[in-house]
């Protein structure tokens, strides 16, 4: 007779803890933690875009972004210690990252400028730049963990406008 006790106990600290683990989210702020929230796209603006760009881990230094109506223009800062593949994995990722993260975004521009000596004034030059649009972007290709560099460069060729410079083959490509 033993044994009916402690299977009566047992039952309710089980039923106890399954109950008390139902009503934890309710517990933290009705369900606003962000375990239990997905994420989700919102409308990008002058207003929020610093909180957008800084969650972004980029290589390269950002000299300005600006967003005007559906299009967000950055300006990269490359200095001449950067590598090629920090380059294009930051080519790669804004356009993926706003496109993803936002409703109202439907063109990003990126440029890449040269900190290094240059023939204008100013100090900067053109390496490269991209004109990604929306309509060419595959959401389906977000989930894609990893990608090598060749495959980001490609994605970005196939899918973007990019135009290289002859600063960028000068530094970049190899020479015969």
């Amino acid at each position: 007779m033993k044994w009916l006790p402690r299977l009566l106990i047992t039952t309710l600290l089980s039923v106890s803890v399954v109950v008390t683990l139902s009503l934890l989210p309710q517990l933290e702020n009705g369900s606003n933690s962000a375990v239990f929230r997905s994420v989700k796209a919102q409308p990008v603006s002058e207003a929020n875009i610093v909180d957008v760009m800084s969650k972004l881990q980029l290589h390269l230094r950002i000299r300005k972004v600006e967003v005007t109506h559906a299009i967000v223009s950055v300006d990269l800062i490359s200095s001449p210690s950067s590598e090629k593949d920090e380059i294009v994995q930051d080519m790669y990722e804004i356009p993926r990252a706003l496109f993803s993260r936002s409703t109202n975004i439907n063109q990003v521009l990126v440029r890449v400028l040269d900190s290094g000596k240059s023939n204008t004034g100013n100090g900067t030059a053109l390496l490269l730049a991209t004109d990604a649009r929306r309509e060419k972007w595959l959401p389906s290709e977000n989930v894609i963990p990893t990608r090598g560099i060749e495959e980001m460069e490609q994605y970005l060729q196939s899918h973007f406008r990019v135009t290289y410079t002859t600063r960028w083959r000068e530094r970049f490509e190899i020479k015969s």
